[in-house]
């Protein structure tokens, strides 16, 4: 599967969602936590939004110390977004499919039909 992003204007096409870039995904969605609990420092957290980025586009940002954070955590966003939108839309295409189908059956299409003429 292909992944993309949109970031700044330019498209990116992502590495594969292997097991280890799902780690990743998992730690970078975990650090808010992390940073609360004292775990590690907020600096911390941004170098490793930083690492992702970076290692996700392949290009190189301007040095961590003049990046605009609230830019580095919107990308962060995106490509985790990017990753989990195709599970996603299947999800809600499969559940839409469903209710298509149930809304299809005779006992519904009658109630559905009796309700229309009790509220003209």
């Amino acid at each position: 599967m292909e992944y993309h992003v949109e970031l700044n204007g330019k498209t990116y096409n992502l590495p594969a969602r292997t097991l280890e870039m799902d780690d990743r995904i998992t730690m970078i969605r975990d650090l808010d936590r992390r940073v609360k609990s004292g775990e590690i420092t907020r600096r911390e957290a941004r170098q490793e939004q930083y690492s992702f980025v970076t290692d996700c586009t392949g290009e190189p940002l301007l040095p961590l110390e003049q990046v605009d954070v609230g830019d580095l955590e919107i990308s962060v966003v995106e490509i985790v977004n990017a990753y989990q939108r195709p599970a996603a839309q299947a999800k809600i295409e499969k559940s839409l499919e469903s209710l298509r189908d149930l809304t299809e059956r005779p006992e519904f299409k009658k109630m559905f039909f009796a309700l229309d003429r009790i509220n003209p």
